[in-house]
């Protein structure tokens, strides 16, 4: 389900100090795709790590980051990296069972 795929990788990411973790190719359409990017993994900053979700488009033969579909908060930079480690596994509904599972553990 994953390649090794190039993504025309913005300036802004590194100004915002932002980590790619995963690349994802759809594979019933090519020229799209998702890209994860780690947002404060190593919590120098006062708030949780964050995995970003963008959507990648197909331009010339490379992926570009089209817009941010969502960021997700994490207790940990282990269970940001196991949520990005496992994405392309989910169902849809395991998807939002454990978003919303990681909401709940935030919350309390």
């Amino acid at each position: 389900m994953e390649n090794v795929v190039d993504v025309a990788i913005p300036q802004w990411f590194e100004y915002d100090e932002l980590v790619v973790m995963k690349k994802i190719v759809n594979q019933q359409d090519k020229t799209t795709g998702i890209l994860l990017a780690g947002d404060n993994l190593e919590q120098l900053r006062p708030y949780k790590p964050v995995v970003r979700i963008y959507v990648l488009t197909l331009v010339n033969n490379r992926f570009e980051l089209t817009k941010e579909m969502g960021a997700i908060s994490f207790e940990s930079k282990e269970c940001a990296e196991d949520f990005a480690a496992n994405l392309a596994k989910y169902s849809a509904i395991d998807f939002f069972v454990d978003i919303h599972k990681q909401q709940i553990d935030l919350a309390i």
